[in-house]
């Protein structure tokens, strides 16, 4: 835990805590008591901050992350150009990966992944993810796209994205997001 995190409050600490260990470890990798410790809270008050239980830690730290990720979509909207729009929303992944030394992807993904059957995670992952895609599909149409144009677009992107940043982290290379920020520019500049 950072000193910027024990500035917070024990829930907003167990949420940041559940978010990273999400992305690192995915969804049957962590427990509430996990996310207690990481988090220095207390472990007493679990259930009167998440009445809901793990599904709410969980929805609540995607929701947390997927703020935080906006940062380059938001960089996206104020690019000159689609290159620079395309190099803002892959290099936010590309930052996340090196930062982390590969170990951290998308909770998304972990969601997906570890809680199929989970229909609460499921329904909240399909409903971020479906999110991304309308906030990059606004990008392209920023430059020019139609809607519908946009919307696949989008869909292609963060497709490509996910499976780079799956890709990035097996591997512990970018070269699978650079590859994918290369062929999406050349594709917008045909």
């Amino acid at each position: 835990m950072t000193t910027d995190d024990q500035q917070l409050d024990p829930r907003t600490r167990m949420v940041r805590s559940a978010a990273r260990l999400i992305r690192e470890r995915g969804v049957h990798g962590v427990g509430m008591r996990q996310i207690a410790a990481d988090a220095d809270g207390p472990r007493g008050s679990l259930q009167r901050y998440f009445p809901g239980g793990k599904n709410q830690v969980l929805t609540e730290a995607v929701d947390y992350s997927v703020a935080n990720f906006d940062a380059g979509v938001s960089a996206a909207m104020a690019a000159p150009d689609l290159a620079a729009a395309i190099e803002a929303l892959v290099g936010a992944w590309r930052e996340a990966l090196r930062r982390t030394d590969y170990t951290s992807g998308c909770p998304m993904a972990a969601l997906v992944v570890d809680a199929s059957a989970n229909d609460v995670l499921r329904e909240h992952a399909a409903l971020r993810l479906g999110g991304w895609c309308d906030r990059v599909a606004e990008v392209y149409g920023r430059f020019g796209y139609d809607p519908a144009a946009a919307r696949d677009e989008a869909l292609l992107v963060v497709t490509a994205i996910e499976g780079a940043v799956l890709m990035g982290r097996a591997a512990r290379t970018t070269e699978a997001l650079d590859l994918t920020e290369r062929m999406l520019t050349e594709r917008a500049t045909r």
